[in-house]
């Protein structure tokens, strides 16, 4: 079996060893001081030197994103919300569901995020943009820098789910005066799925440390802020998870930094592309992730090759879900596969298209 899904990744195999080995109770001094460590680690992953500002929790990555629409916007906030699939429409549904003010910029699938979809909203008042950096569904990257300008100029509160973006594309809050960043445990960290962490810019901490208590007692951040200073969490958390990040961590050490693992990722994506493109498929032309590859589909059901790799050849690809779900596959670059396991996949991909071809005709 080989994974070429967006999460839960193919783990390496050091992370795979450690629900093997002891572990230390949670509550204890050792545990605290271990998840603190990995926490600042982690930090300077994400870019954000600001002390005891990361937070994890056992939840997946929409509670953190439900958590933060909780904890970090106000009534008298006015929120926008660049929604381009399937990801970005969450964040409309959770801000909806929890009757706060926003408006939306409603994209195609296949249309490029620009300055004329922002030129509406130019001195508005509003106070909050929330982007799925990469959304997810399509695998189309967000300008970050275009982003992060439009806030800096509307002075406006930047709020970024990186669940897929974090350690496939070059990320960095400092330098973009993002104040929020949402990752989770199963992407780009190729780790067992159950943990989601949020970081918070010093500005953001103050908010949230000054806003009412949240309707859910279970994610209030403020909870989490004072106990993240001992290495501690309210409630428990996702114990082995953290072991395996601590691993994690000691990889990207081993491989020479956080860069190093980005190229690997970013040339995975590119062999990837190149190779399905020389071989027919279609790659969509809107500014891609590292993280995964569409192939667009017009004369055959993208749901049947999916299920005939995973069933016949023991690949599996993320299909996709709504209008899309006949029209696209999404191929993942993260994770312990390598160029080999690309090869394999493409020969794989070009028997199966003709194979599903010759029973149509």
């Amino acid at each position: 079996m080989t994974m070429f899904i967006v999460g839960p990744v193919e783990m390496y195999p050091e992370t795979k060893q450690v629900r093997m080995k002891d572990f230390s109770y949670f509550r204890s001094p050792e545990y605290s001081e271990m998840a603190s460590q990995c926490l600042t680690g982690l930090s300077s992953l994400l870019g954000n030197d600001e002390p005891n500002s990361l937070i994890y929790m056992a939840s997946s990555g929409t509670g953190a994103m439900e958590a933060a629409v909780e904890n970090c916007v106000s009534e008298k906030d006015k929120c926008l919300v660049v929604n381009g699939g399937t990801f970005g429409r969450r964040f409309c549904e959770l801000l909806a569901y929890h009757g706060k003010t926003f408006s939306e910029i409603d994209l195609e699938w296949n249309e490029r995020l620009s300055d004329r979809h922002l030129l509406r909203y130019e001195n508005q008042g509003y106070t909050m943009l929330f982007v799925n950096l990469c959304e997810t569904q399509t695998g189309q990257l967000y300008d970050i820098e275009l982003l992060s300008s439009f806030c800096r100029r509307n002075g406006m509160m930047l709020l970024v789910d990186a669940i897929s973006t974090f350690l496939a594309d070059a990320y960095d809050m400092n330098k973009y005066g993002i104040d929020l960043t949402i990752i989770s445990s199963q992407k780009g960290l190729a780790l067992s799925p159950g943990a989601a962490f949020v970081s918070f810019s010093r500005r953001m901490m103050d908010k949230v440390i000054q806003s009412p208590a949240p309707s859910s007692k279970y994610f209030d951040f403020k909870d989490f802020l004072t106990d993240v200073v001992r290495g501690q969490t309210p409630y428990t958390p996702p114990v082995f998870i953290m072991y395996e990040l601590r691993e994690m961590l000691k990889r990207f050490e081993k491989e020479g930094g956080p860069d190093t693992h980005l190229a690997v990722v970013k040339r995975k994506a590119e062999y990837f592309r190149t190779e399905a493109v020389n071989a027919g498929f279609r790659v969509p032309d809107y500014p891609l992730s590292n993280v995964l590859t569409p192939l667009y589909f017009d004369d055959i059901d993208a749901e049947r090759i999916v299920s005939a790799l995973r069933d016949d050849c023991g690949i599996y690809v993320n299909p996709c879900g709504g209008h899309l779900a006949k029209k696209m596959l999404r191929v993942a670059h993260i994770g312990n596969t390598t160029m080999e396991d690309i090869d394999i996949l493409i020969e794989k991909l070009l028997l199966t298209v003709e194979k599903i071809k010759g029973r149509k005709e």
